[in-house]
């Protein structure tokens, strides 16, 4: 066979095994959902506003010059960078008053770093940095907060009630001939609760197999196993088998 023949059937092969992926379905909840429902180290955080002191460190002019700076926003958990916001231009007093795209999972004994950095043609330069283990004490659902960075800006932050969702919370799944294998799984959710893990494969819902479900009717079936409370028979990777039942709480998507 010529090389490049061969190449293409390889590629051919290499598609053919590729099983395609999907995720379930969500829905926001539009009622008020009360902080006692919700899990405790869950939040919804809303990144409103800064203050920075008219010179930089050092009592440097900002930008070497007599320009001001253009803030932005960088928050860590146990040091890896979760959320930054968007740049804005030539401020002291930037207002951002926006919310993180998922609710933030907040454990008290997670270190957080709270950082406001001012970018520039190069790169960026830090105007001033928060660190504490678990969010600022501060910080209280229902209030604005201010965090005073080592520098002396301070980072204005609200805290509440996070964004629920009905839904099973299975992120993303494989669909394949006699199963859905899960890839990714929301921790706080129906399927997270109930133990689902990557590489689980549903072989049943409701009691009817994913086979005889066939690959059009299956996905609609999980989507809608933990509003119908239909317990799933899971295949682990080990080959063990073992029934789940989803509980009708909640999806809460974190970052």
């Amino acid at each position: 066979m010529r090389p490049r023949l061969f190449l293409a059937f390889l590629l051919l092969l290499a598609v053919g095994c590729a099983y395609p992926r999907r995720t379930t379905s969500l829905s926001p909840v539009r009622s008020t959902v009360t902080s006692t429902s919700s899990p405790s180290d869950v939040w919804a955080l809303t990144v409103a506003s800064a203050s920075v002191p008219p010179r930089s460190r050092g009592a440097l002019a900002w930008d070497g010059t007599d320009g001001l700076p253009d803030p932005f926003v960088r928050i860590y958990r146990n040091d890896v960078l979760i959320y930054e916001s968007e740049t804005r231009n030539d401020t002291l007093t930037p207002e951002w008053n926006v919310v993180l795209p998922r609710n933030l999972y907040a454990p008290s004994d997670a270190t957080f770093r709270f950082e406001v950095w001012d970018r520039d043609e190069v790169g960026a330069d830090p105007i001033g940095i928060f660190r504490h283990r678990g969010l600022p004490p501060n910080v209280l659902p229902g209030a604005d907060a201010r965090v005073l960075l080592d520098s002396g800006a301070q980072l204005a932050l609200r805290l509440a009630s996070p964004q629920a969702h009905h839904g099973v919370g299975v992120r993303l799944y494989e669909v394949r001939g006699d199963a859905l294998v899960v890839v990714e799984v929301e921790t706080h959710s129906p399927a997270g609760r109930a133990g689902l893990r990557p590489g689980d494969a549903i072989v049943a819902i409701g009691g009817q197999s994913v086979s005889g479900l066939g690959s059009q009717r299956a996905p609609g079936a999980l989507s809608m196993a933990a509003e119908r409370r239909e317990r799933l028979r899971v295949r682990g990777e080990r080959g063990d088998t073992r029934e789940v039942e989803l509980d009708q709480g909640f999806t809460w998507l974190t970052m």
